[in-house]
């Protein structure tokens, strides 16, 4: 597995009370990027969504989701309107962001780039955004093209390989070489938390590299028994790993969404709750 110990929470500041904070992989602050998955404190969003929400299909108002986007892009130093996104549906499917696309979603979820898991761009100042509240957000950078994607990665898309098809993708588009490439998986649903049904789990072994380091079993003590329980974060990193991408250059958060507080849920929350974001963009070289 590859080491949990090289992600750090910052801040993005400028505004009146508490900042809102995000996580962010050390092993990529020396490149010309920013990036991070933001955590849920720091908006305006009322409970349940309180506070930092960027979801605007959750149900929450939308003038509060719209100002806790100029908050990010305040940070990212872009206007709001440069915020680019998608449309999730859980699959694997990917886009190129060119100039055409961006700002698509900013304010308007029916505007967003449609039916899209992955998002890749080589555009200097572009924001790219993906919605989270478990699944797994991955960020890939490639240094020597100055290109990058994120990723959202449910167990729908973990098991459809999205992370390798948007690397494939990036390599047809910008030459990009996966063992050049530096890789973040931000927080999500951790091993220990994700509890699933013996067909999902069966699903998993037969699509896995390695099945016994995907699958296992955990103790429920409320009834008594032993319930599968599938690692996403390390079903990608064989991906990688099988791809050629160095374990050195994979930093897996080890934060649980499922039970870190600073985090939303959407399975410990029932579904009515608000979405972290990935985001990422590229800036000049110097």
């Amino acid at each position: 597995m590859a080491r949990q110990n090289r992600t750090v929470i910052r801040e993005g500041g400028g505004f009146p009370g508490r900042p809102f904070e995000f996580e962010a992989a050390t092993a990529l602050t020396g490149f010309p990027l920013m990036h991070g998955v933001t955590r849920r404190f720091g908006g305006v969003s009322k409970k349940p969504f309180d506070s930092f929400n960027l979801g605007l299909h959750v149900g929450d108002d939308i003038e509060g989701v719209w100002e806790n986007r100029r908050r990010l892009a305040k940070h990212l130093r872009v206007g709001p309107e440069m915020l680019t996104c998608a449309q999730q549906v859980h699959g694997v499917q990917i886009s190129e962001v060119t100039q055409d696309k961006v700002g698509a979603g900013a304010f308007q979820m029916d505007k967003a780039i449609p039916d899209s898991d992955a998002l890749f761009t080589n555009l200097i100042g572009v924001p790219l955004l993906l919605l989270v509240a478990d699944c797994v957000p991955v960020l890939v950078y490639d240094p020597n093209h100055h290109a990058m994607a994120v990723i959202h990665a449910g167990w729908r898309g973990t098991i459809g390989h999205v992370p390798v098809l948007t690397l494939e993708a990036m390599g047809n588009a910008y030459g990009t070489k996966p063992e050049e490439c530096y890789i973040y998986l931000g927080p999500s649903i951790q091993y220990t938390s994700f509890e699933v049904s013996e067909e999902l789990a069966d699903t998993f072994r037969k699509a896995s590299r390695i099945p016994d380091q995907i699958v296992g079993y955990r103790y429920r003590a409320d009834k008594g028994i032993q319930t599968p329980r599938v690692n996403l974060q390390q079903f990608i990193v064989q991906d990688l790993r099988y791809l050629g991408v160095p374990l050195q250059q994979i930093t897996v958060s080890a934060t649980d969404s499922m039970t870190a507080p600073a985090c939303y849920s959407y399975r410990r929350e029932y579904g009515k709750t608000g979405r972290m974001a990935l985001f990422a963009m590229l800036t000049e070289r110097r």
